[in-house]
């Protein structure tokens, strides 16, 4: 039996172990957050407080990492486990294909530069014969002049990373600012992504592909607001790297039968499913499959087109 036809056998048999088995991308992960909470909460000595359920936002996202988490994430040693937690729930989930952000101040832990690179690179090559891991530049919006200008393209430069993406709070609009920096990511071979309309609307998604030139979106999914947009993201074949269960948790959408990502997969976008920070919305990717399918949504056929398309 191919992966294709037990990956939907095990949909309809409602079977979570078997779906982690089978071979699945992630492409919307933030590193440092990427493991289940029960698994940090060990680490901590059971002293991290859970996320709250009520979180509005990404306003409420960023009150417990830098109200809560960074508080027991201190050192270089504890953010390096972060990421290999990150790495191994990921191989614990049948992710082949690991694209997971690494915010660019975690440089700043260490002593010097080349001893960040080549930890992170030491990583890679730790779990390469189980995961393609890709690491991804974390840019946030709340980054200072200095610090965009100082850190961001040693970063670009490095080699270790193959994509960069921007990320916060979407009211902090406007992305000429970054526009230089993701050009020369470009021109370095690094795969663009941004967040992007996950609050606000089509419009956004518009300002961010059209001044940075985006391969892929992170969220994206308020496109569906207007045609033009979709039909632009069409054209430049552009990816929406879609976080069902984290919409919904932050109230992004109110329910998840009524989320565009249907209505935007079937005007042909190109779509994938992921889990965003799996310490905060505890469902991973073989999860986020079975939600999508027991909600009908999604049929086995449409999830395992998602899912080949997220590995290629």
């Amino acid at each position: 039996m191919n992966n294709s036809k037990k990956f939907k056998e095990y949909l309809k048999n409602q079977d979570i172990e078997g779906l982690k088995s089978i071979p699945k991308g992630e492409l919307h992960n933030h590193g440092g957050l990427g493991m289940k909470f029960e698994t940090i909460y060990k680490y901590t000595d059971k002293q991290i407080k859970k996320p709250s359920e009520n979180m509005y936002g990404i306003k409420g996202l960023d009150d417990f990492i830098f109200n809560e988490y960074i508080n027991h994430v201190k050192t270089k040693n504890d953010f390096l486990w972060t990421i290999e937690e990150t790495i191994k729930e990921a191989i614990n989930d049948g992710i082949t294909k690991l694209e997971a952000s690494i915010d660019c101040h975690e440089i700043l832990r260490f002593e010097d530069e080349n001893n960040f690179f080549n930890s992170i690179y030491s990583i890679v090559d730790k779990y390469n014969d189980k995961i393609e891991f890709k690491p991804e530049i974390g840019v946030a919006k709340s980054i200072t002049d200095e610090n965009l200008k100082n850190l961001v393209p040693k970063l670009i430069e490095s080699g270790v990373f193959r994509s960069i993406d921007l990320y916060g709070d979407e009211a902090i609009t406007g992305f000429e600012r970054y526009k230089d920096y993701y050009k020369y990511a470009k021109e370095k071979g690094l795969k663009l992504k941004a967040h992007a309309g996950e609050f606000l609307g089509a419009n956004n998604v518009k300002e961010a592909v059209a001044v940075l030139n985006l391969d892929e979106i992170q969220h994206g999914f308020r496109a569906i607001e207007d045609e033009y947009v979709v039909d632009m993201i069409k054209e430049r074949n552009i990816r929406l790297n879609i976080c069902p269960t984290s919409n919904l948790y932050l109230k992004a959408i109110d329910n998840i039968k009524n989320h565009p990502v249907k209505d935007l997969f079937n005007k042909g976008v190109d779509i994938s499913i992921n889990t965003d920070d799996l310490i905060v919305f505890d469902s991973n990717v073989s999860e986020e499959y079975l939600m999508l399918y027991n909600n009908n949504i999604f049929s086995v056929e449409e999830l395992d087109l998602i899912r080949l398309n997220s590995i290629k």
